[in-house]
């Protein structure tokens, strides 16, 4: 029986509204909640903007099967195209022979399913044919809304997403709003019932007493989502494929509400905002379907999910087979590649004491810079670490009370350091901070009378020629749009001494047991406790570029999407502490008294080095540092070089342009063609040229017999890694549904994302132009391959220990090799190891 009945097109009207409506007993719909939140994946704010994994929640599925899953609930693609492939195979990223060991390698992965891979013939005619191939198109669930935007007449699904978006961006705005919500206070359901009582907006479009509707709807999101589930008329048992559904449809808000929302504990995610998008969404489809515009739309509408099967059913189709046969042929071919080079460069180098040692983050533009930097001068060492250094901490600002997280989004601050200027009075300091108040307050207010309803015309008639200069000197670099705004009320001659402090007035010191403790870490997960240079620089990386709302994803990940300046510079001041130093010796671990640790910070757009807090280094390393700066010079010339033809600059130094060039879109291609993570002695990569594609994580087996410093990288730096690729992979087998689209067309919205035009859901992957140069991919949508230089047996045992980590392994969501005893293996998806030819 129809739960309503329809008095006229459009009008809602309820059979019994004091009937209560309950589910079936059996119906666990709290935990059908969690799991539909579980499979949403987060995207954390342009601030703090740093690469996630779009996929994730998905690992328990092998990635073809997830695929054919996320198909069901959303139009999307996780594989590349024929034509990209295409391209891969056709500048020689794999070959025929490659094509041929498809077959092994799909029954490494896929021995049990019963699918046998395509023909190593039909394949190479698929790539070796003009015409792409043609998909079978969308055949998942639809919303309601969608199915009936797709009968020509009123586009729902368009007029829902707006409208949602609108909301949210105005519920969530961190400041851009002239105009806060009334609202804001309230959780995220609280305060769309509220609005929607009092907005006619849907009711003048067609959904009569919508806002009687919505009155009526339970205050908890748990209990109006039950409502609104049995009142779908839907089957209970298809409630989560529902769920999901009705969130893929708003999913860029779905995953930044995630993002704000990942922290809570599961009884308080129950009726949290993510739960409550849920039922906002929702609700707009229960009202389409009781205003009965289109009965038989209705009837579909139930009946797709009865034929939609159960999640087990969900199978990949021809299409899709004989794309991932492709995919892993270009996995084949790239892998060979890489273990060849990595085979040839297995000798270790032995000599004298170096003279300098750098310490990179293991992003992979630090790979071009690192192998310049030992070219030139045989006594540079080069190390790979995680950016952040192993110091978790909360960076707040001068003048501040709290500020972003110095730490991979995996962890949570440990403890809180303050920026001070260093050798600045307290008085000097309160007059900073107050003239940095000054400062900011005066642009708020500038800015406010720019955008005012009532000035904003009238401010380009009066004051828009004697723009013209500004305008000019933007465009030619000579000036920013928008003032740096880190060093506000800090004299010039002073930038140079702003930084973190260990201790402030009004924040308690590191207490000493706790830097030493740090210092240890820092020093043995490097693998850097003998052999000191007597210069070894921390260096930190950040970008350089202007407008651009995407900074963030081009800053270090490791820090939470922010430079490592502050964690390379506090590291250092432990590091060099000779109170630190005399514990540490009496642990065993020992830093000679000429070594000296310097912070610096590699600029990835202009591939310059900078090294901070030169006044503190002692005269008799004065020599050293300026030698050192040399090479550093030389080696950013070269790296500027190399980057040029891919960049499609005319000069080493347009990159220079790039980096101030307010209209530029391609400031420096980041992490784009990352392919492998690579886990071991220098010794393995030294010499060779990875073509900046390869994170490089140092580690020496050797000294770390019991394996911890391993688990530490595979369960850290190793899924951060899988999380960048997959997001560059995702971004670029489908820029639509999980990337940001065109960025000529992107608008920042309440400061936290960004939407493509004026409209629509909230985008939350890269841009095309991150991952394409117009002409051809710069990022080949590849898997991550990971090689580790260790026993079997230790990385066997780490991955008994965590389940999420194997399964990215035996499910295919990256590659797993490792190097032991000068030979490579590859482990199968049965957790057998084969070599690798």
């Amino acid at each position: 029986m129809p739960l309503f009945t329809a008095a006229r097109k459009g009008r809602i009207l309820w059979d019994d509204l004091t009937t209560p409506v309950v589910l079936h007993s059996e119906f666990d719909l709290e935990q059908i909640v969690l799991d539909a939140q579980s499979a949403v994946p987060p995207v954390w704010p342009l601030q703090d903007y740093v690469a996630v994994n779009p996929f994730l929640g998905l690992s328990s599925r092998h990635f073809l099967d997830a695929g054919a899953r996320l198909r069901r609930v959303r139009d999307v693609e996780t594989l590349p195209s024929i034509e990209q492939l295409r391209e891969i195979f056709q500048r020689g990223g794999f070959d025929q022979n490659d094509v041929a060991a498809v077959a092994i390698r799909w029954r490494e992965e896929r021995a049990d399913d019963g699918i046998s891979p395509p023909s190593a013939a039909r394949l190479l005619a698929a790539l070796n044919s003009e015409d792409d191939i043609e998909s079978r198109g969308y055949t998942g669930v639809r919303s309601m809304a969608e199915l009936l935007a797709e009968t020509g007449g009123t586009d729902w699904s368009r007029i829902i997403t707006n409208d949602l978006s609108s909301f949210c961006a105005a519920h969530f705005d961190d400041g851009q709003a002239a105009w806060p919500s009334p609202w804001k206070h309230l959780e995220l359901f609280a305060a769309w019932l509220e609005s929607s009582r009092i907005d006619q907006r849907l009711e003048r479009l067609g959904i009569s007493a919508f806002r009687e509707f919505v009155t009526r709807l339970p205050s908890r999101p748990i209990d109006a989502l039950r409502d609104l589930l049995t009142r779908s008329g839907v089957a209970p048992e298809h409630s989560r494929t529902l769920l999901d559904a009705q969130l893929a449809s708003i999913a860029g808000w779905a995953s930044f509400v995630r993002y704000r929302t990942q922290h809570l504990p599961e009884a308080q995610r129950i009726n949290s905002d993510l739960a409550g998008l849920a039922a906002i969404r929702l609700a707009y489809d229960v009202a389409l379907l009781l205003a009965d515009i289109q009965p038989e739309m209705a009837i579909r509408f139930r009946e797709q999910f009865e034929t939609a099967g159960d999640d087990s059913a969900a199978r990949p189709s021809q299409d899709e087979l004989l794309r991932y046969g492709l995919l892993l042929a270009a996995e084949i071919g790239y892998q060979r590649r890489l273990l060849g080079q990595l085979s040839e460069a297995s000798s270790e180098s032995r000599g004298t004491r170096k003279s300098a040692q750098l310490v990179f983050c293991i992003d992979v533009r630090s790979e071009v810079i690192r192998r310049h930097l030992e070219s030139i001068d045989d006594l540079v060492e080069t190390f790979g670490f995680a950016g952040f250094f192993g110091l978790p901490f909360e960076y707040v600002e001068l003048g501040a009370d709290q500020g972003p997280a110095q730490c991979p989004v995996l962890l949570q601050p440990a403890f809180k350091v303050r920026e001070a200027v260093e050798g600045a009075s307290d008085d000097e300091a309160h007059r900073f901070v107050e003239k940095r108040a000054r400062l900011r307050n005066w642009r708020l207010a500038w800015k406010s009378f720019q955008s005012s309803t009532f000035s904003c015309f009238s401010y380009v008639e009066s004051l828009g020629l004697g723009y013209a200069v500004k305008l000019l000197t933007d465009s030619l670099g000579f000036t920013r749009p928008a003032p740096l705004s880190r060093f506000d009320g800090v004299p010039r001659r002073l930038h140079r001494q702003v930084g973190p402090v260990l201790q402030s007035a009004c924040e308690q010191a590191i207490p000493l047991k706790r830097q030493v403790e740090l210092a240890r870490g820092i020093l043995t997960n490097l693998g850097l406790t003998d052999g000191f240079a007597r210069l070894v620089v921390l260096c930190g990386h950040g970008c350089e570029t202007t407008n651009n709302p995407y900074r963030g994803g081009l800053d270090c990940g490791a820090c939470g999407g922010h430079t490592g300046e502050a964690n390379a510079r506090l590291a250092c001041r432990i590091l060099n502490s000779s109170s630190v130093r005399e514990l540490l010796a009496e642990s065993g671990l020992r830093v000679p008294h000429d070594t000296w640790f310097v912070a610096g910070l590699h600029n990835t757009t202009i591939d310059e080095i900078t090294l901070f807090d030169r006044h503190a280094i002692p005269a008799s390393h004065a020599t050293d540092v300026v030698a050192l700066e040399v090479t550093l010079a030389q080696a950013g010339r070269l790296t500027r070089l190399e980057r040029i033809g891919r960049m499609g600059a005319s000069s080493a130094e347009d990159t220079f342009r790039r980096a101030k060039d307010w209209s530029e879109i391609r400031p420096e291609w980041g992490l784009a063609g990352n392919a492998a993570f690579v886990v071991g002695r220098r010794s393995l990569t030294r010499g060779t040229s990875l073509g900046g594609r390869t994170f490089l994580h140092s580690y020496d087996h050797r000294k770390d017999p019991d394996h911890k410093v391993l688990e530490l990288i595979m369960t850290a730096p190793m899924v951060v890694t899988n999380w960048i690729n997959l997001q560059y992979y995702a971004s670029t087998v489908d820029n639509v549904a999980y990337g940001s689209g065109n960025k000529v067309l992107h608008n920042v919205v309440g400061q936290l994302g960004i939407l493509e035009g004026n409209a629509g859901d909230l985008r939350t992957g890269l841009p095309w132009q991150s991952v394409h140069d117009g002409t051809r991919m710069q990022h080949d949508p590849l898997r991550l391959t990971v090689i580790i230089e260790a026993p079997r047996t230790a990385i066997d045992g780490i991955l008994d220990k965590h389940a999420n980590i194997r399964n990215l392994v035996e499910n295919g969501w990256m590659y797993l090799a490792a190097c032991e005893s000068g030979q490579f293996y590859r482990r199968r998806a049965d957790g057998t190891w084969a070599v690798a030819a």
